[in-house]
């Protein structure tokens, strides 16, 4: 008679239990994570804005707008690591919105423009070829026929896409070394007037171009007096054809004629209320009120024409709401997108009708 047969048998069904055991853990785990959360899990604490605005939501990766996937799908995905919120921002800079409602949001680090389309739940990327690649993309903005033109800082030059997203060509470059630029940052389009007005941080100018690409003007020189820069960097334009550029390192917005002529400046070093530290996108909504990102104090602080403060939003966190050294700004139909650089996302926002608040009542914390 065998006697260790039995153990043996025993010792083989004990194997087989911890494999069991040790593959149940992981898909315990698994099957967690994919489970859907219930309402009260899910609800994001309201943040704390002033009357004029609402909190719309955040844009962060791919899976913010790609269809919900079944639970056989996301399961599968999570095996194999193919999760779309690999496919998210890294450091979002300037933002854009088009006539279809995409969300377009440069990302310097990733070295690509994301493309955020809700309507059609779909997620995409701009690319350049490799022979002519984007480094360090900065700023989006959008002609009237819906072309794409992004300011690449390390390559001195502007990239252009067609609405679809193919690869055009580029603004700015005279040869693979060198280009009319030396460090292109801040872009605004005037589609009415034909012009393009680009924020070349380095050389302590504006230049405006043609739609063509050909130079029609160059402001600005380095300095503290009005119409001079001391490292500028977003610009908008606005309805009348007038611009504004954010002075950054003179801590002030400079507001100049279509033409380029020095009109007026406001802003001044601080952390304070009307005060700018490391100040970076700028905005106007379509009452004409200019909204101004504030990199190192953690907010936008919104200023009619004259420069008087009416209201601001926003604080240092990373809860709806808060900011962790935002970056650039779009507004499109009275809806704020604001890039939330170190926290990885874009927020988005509702401006609600004039409440005839002042910037005392209205202010974030």
């Amino acid at each position: 008679m065998n006697v260790l047969k039995p153990i043996r048998v025993r010792f083989a069904a004990s194997r087989k239990r911890l494999a069991w055991a040790a593959l149940a853990v992981p898909l315990a785990l698994l099957l967690l994570a994919a489970w859907p959360h219930t309402e009260a899990e899910s609800r994001v604490p309201s943040p704390l804005l002033p009357p004029q605005l609402e909190w719309v939501g955040t844009l962060h990766s791919a899976a913010d707008v790609a269809p919900k996937a079944g639970f056989l799908k996301r399961f599968i995905k999570k095996v194999v690591g193919l999760d779309d919120r690999k496919k998210a921002m890294l450091m979002p800079q300037g933002v854009a919105v088009d006539a279809q409602g995409r969300v377009l949001v440069a990302d310097p680090r990733e070295r690509v423009v994301h493309v955020f389309d809700a309507a059609r739940k779909k997620y995409s990327t701009l690319h350049a070829p490799d022979r002519d690649p984007m480094l360090a993309p900065i700023a989006v903005s959008l002609d009237g026929s819906g072309k794409i033109y992004v300011t690449d800082a390390l390559r001195a030059r502007i990239f252009v896409f067609r609405p679809d997203g193919k690869f055009s060509g580029t603004i700015g470059g005279i040869s693979k070394n060198e280009s009319i630029f030396k460090r292109c940052t801040g872009l605004a389009i005037d589609p009415q007037r034909g012009r393009m007005y680009v924020v070349d941080t380095v050389a302590m100018q504006i230049v405006i171009l043609g739609m063509d690409g050909k130079v029609v003007n160059r402001i600005g020189k380095p300095g503290a007096n009005g119409g001079e820069f001391n490292y500028p960097t977003y610009i908008t334009v606005g309805k009348d054809g007038s611009f504004w550029v954010m002075d950054s390192l003179n801590f002030r917005v400079q507001h100049f004629s279509g033409e380029g002529k020095f009109l007026d400046a406001f802003g001044r070093l601080g952390d304070g209320l009307g005060a700018f530290d490391k100040s970076k996108g700028v905005a106007l909504d379509s009452e004409g009120r200019l909204f101004v990102v504030e990199g190192r104090n953690d907010r936008v602080q919104v200023y009619d024409a004259s420069g008087r403060l009416l209201f601001y939003f926003g604080h240092t966190g990373n809860a709806a709401g808060e900011f962790f050294l935002p970056t650039g700004i779009a507004i499109n139909h009275d809806t704020v997108y604001v890039s939330d650089g170190y926290n990885r996302r874009v927020q988005i926002f509702h401006l609600r009708p004039d409440t005839g608040l002042d910037a005392g009542a209205a202010g974030g914390r």
